[in-house]
């Protein structure tokens, strides 16, 4: 028989094919191994609990109905769109920030101007976020 020094379970591929021919097609090593290995029906991910995510998708749902508002007074408002758009690229954040509120959003937000438009952040608490980035 071939002799193992080690006092951990090799893989029967190597071993010699000699030694294999007359040993049993489906072995197992043995439960006193000095190296065990985990058992296989466990997995390296926590147990799924969808509650948070369900608490985000419902919070982001208001999120998405203040966008809107913001969305609908510029496509509707020629004057509010000219006044939001001369605002940002002049960099005048208070008056940005006093537009958008005047639109009836309640939600913290932020906002940030390039040259080819401005983002604006929505925030909910610690659970979610949208950003709606419009370009001109």
């Amino acid at each position: 028989m071939y002799y193992n020094p080690y006092p951990f379970f090799v893989y029967p591929h190597y071993y010699p094919a000699w030694v294999m021919a007359n040993q049993p097609a489906n072995q197992h090593p043995s439960s006193h191994l000095a190296m065990p290995t985990p058992p296989m029906n466990r997995s390296p991910f926590p147990i799924v609990n969808t509650k948070k995510l369900k608490t985000s998708a419902n919070r982001i749902k208001v999120i998405m109905q203040q966008a809107q508002l913001l969305t609908d007074k510029i496509d509707e408002s020629e004057q509010f769109a000219h006044d939001l758009m001369n605002a940002a690229q002049q960099s005048n954040k208070t008056e940005v920030e006093k537009l958008i509120a005047s639109t009836g959003i309640t939600v913290k937000f932020d906002t940030t101007y390039t040259p080819d438009g401005f983002r604006i952040t929505f925030t909910e608490s610690s659970c979610c976020k949208l950003t709606l980035i419009l370009g001109w």
